[in-house]
């Protein structure tokens, strides 16, 4: 064929980088172990004492809640006891108004009146009204608690000095088995204004220590009632009977001064105990009320969670580390099998690269001694002069030349066994274009093929694919036509199909005599396959094999 050209269109391949596998390594892993677990470790030290803090916060805030409701509940119990007498002094002193004092002495029928106010009080053990001297003028008491003059007695002087206020005293030794009171003052008026006497009321402080032991408080609950001059008024439990009066200038007063309200922790100054203690100052009583509890007893659930949590965090802790070491021992074990494949990876990538090399030393031998039986064949064909076999010399020369092209394909691409077909196939068809170029008119060959293949297979191949192109080459175009063979393999559903399609002038009813046909049929059947040859506006051959 005169001035073949030949169009290679296959997929742009690149060469296949083999890539030696890299084992993995722990980066120190003993080390990054410990680190975690003293991470783990810190964090839940962390942790649990946060959450202790958290809980701690939590029962101060509802005991805070608890004593301020029952530092309430002691003012509201002791305002009502001061409305009580409040009112009933001033009944009394309404009931004497305009007339002399003077004149109630030794009067029976003012002092059963009096009995009578005193009657309705249940706490009440004394009613007495004393001049603006102190002196007695009027009493019911079975006592003598107002039997003496009362000028030298505070709660006397205070209530004189402050009309209409009534004045609630310090508590007050009581007499026999009566235990200790309270007294409260009011002064008495005439219709003038002028201040003439004080009327006074004595409750037994039981009327404050009942109501505090009903309400069935916890061991070491506290409640106080203290004016803000430090004079005790009561107290549950009370304390010794010489204790009557708190230094101003200590605890618990310095905790009164700081706000109207509050809580504070402290060591009782009457037993010792420390406790959390609510308080309410009520400066227009002159007074201060306190609602205490025992710390031990108001922190004691907290305690019980805390050593709950410190023994769960401790075990777990515990179990923590026997990981870690169990961790550390498979560790430490990993790293040796590590080692170990590390080792034998590495000989293994030696022993690779040494068989690539012996394979490559192979394809290259092989090469070579086609290469010399072909150097050989065409010595010979010059010294032949018949033409039929100089083509059959030709014809195994073409043969030879596939089969070198697959070693050489292996060598060039640095591939041990497995043949890059679109490659092979591009050289294959630029070859024999060249071979056959002397023959009149033109041929293009277009070559669409992807793919590798194992050599066992591909020298068949080529050498089915040399067939069938250097017939086409010969025979599709001999009167001189131009024209275009089609080379294509592609693999679907497990099957690799490979056909040569040219628009040449088809093949003779009777093919001729040569080995080709044959040979094609005999080399589809060695690749596993079968073949198909169709006329049809040219020939197509094509060859079906399992992949």
């Amino acid at each position: 064929m005169n001035g073949g050209s030949v169009d290679i269109s296959h997929p742009g391949r690149t060469d296949k980088e083999s890539d030696a596998p890299r084992p993995s390594r722990l980066p120190q892993p003993r080390l990054l172990l410990g680190l975690i677990t003293a991470i783990a470790v810190l964090g839940g030290m962390a942790g649990l004492g946060t959450l202790t803090w958290f809980d701690h916060q939590v029962a101060l805030a509802d005991w805070t809640a608890n004593l301020s409701l029952s530092a309430r509940l002691v003012e509201s119990h002791t305002r009502a006891a001061y409305g009580t007498a409040h009112a009933n002094l001033g009944m009394v002193g309404d009931h004497v108004a305009g007339r002399p004092l003077a004149s109630l002495r030794n009067s029976r029928s003012e002092q059963q009146w009096l009995a009578s106010v005193l009657g309705s009080l249940p706490y009440g053990i004394g009613i007495a009204i004393h001049d603006e001297r102190g002196d007695p003028v009027l009493a019911h008491d079975s006592l003598g608690l107002f039997a003496a003059n009362a000028a030298h007695r505070d709660h006397f002087i205070v209530a004189l000095a402050q009309p209409g206020r009534t004045v609630m005293s310090a508590v007050v030794p009581g007499r026999g088995d009566q235990g200790r009171v309270i007294i409260f003052s009011r002064a008495i008026q005439d219709p003038t204004g002028r201040t003439v006497g004080v009327a006074q009321i004595a409750l037994k402080t039981d009327y404050f220590i009942d109501f505090y032991r009903d309400l069935q408080p916890d061991p070491g609950s506290i409640f106080l009632v203290s004016r803000l001059d430090g004079g005790l008024v009561a107290r549950y439990p009370m304390p010794d009977a010489t204790f009557t009066r708190f230094d101003t200038s200590k605890a618990p007063f310095t905790h009164f001064a700081k706000a109207p309200s509050g809580l504070y922790r402290s060591a009782s100054v009457v037993d010792g105990i420390e406790r959390l203690v609510a308080y309410r100052n009520l400066p227009d009583l002159d007074m201060v009320v306190t609602s205490g509890i025992p710390t031990e007893l108001a922190f004691r659930e907290w305690s019980i969670r805390t050593r709950r949590n410190v023994l769960l965090f401790a075990t777990a802790m515990a179990l923590l580390l026997v990981l870690a070491a169990i961790t550390g021992e498979s560790l430490r074990h990993e790293a040796r099998l590590l080692a170990t494949g590390e080792r034998r990876t590495r000989e293994l990538i030696n022993a690779l690269a040494e068989k690539d090399v012996l394979f490559q030393e192979v394809h290259h031998r092989v090469k070579n001694n086609l290469q010399v039986i072909s150097s050989l064949l065409t010595m010979q064909s010059l010294h032949v002069t018949d033409e039929k076999v100089k083509e059959t010399l030709k014809d195994a020369l073409d043969r030879i030349h596939s089969m070198g092209l697959v070693h050489q394909t292996l060598y060039e691409r640095n591939l041990a066994s497995n043949v890059d077909l679109g490659t092979y196939f591009g050289k294959l068809a630029e070859a024999l274009a060249g071979s056959y170029s002397a023959s009149p008119g033109g041929v293009t060959v277009e070559v669409e093929v992807e793919g590798t293949l194992d050599l066992e297979r591909a020298v068949p191949l080529g050498m089915l694919a040399n067939e069938v192109l250097s017939n086409a080459m010969k025979h599709a175009f001999s009167d001189g036509r131009r024209g275009t063979i089609w080379v294509t393999l592609v693999r679907e559903a497990g099957e690799w199909h490979f056909t040569v399609r040219d628009n040449g002038v088809g093949m003779p009813d009777k093919p001729g005599r040569g080995i080709g046909i044959g040979l094609i049929r005999a080399l589809a059947r060695q690749l596993g396959g079968r073949s198909h040859i169709l006329v049809d506006e040219g020939t197509v051959v094509s060859v079906t094999f399992p992949a």
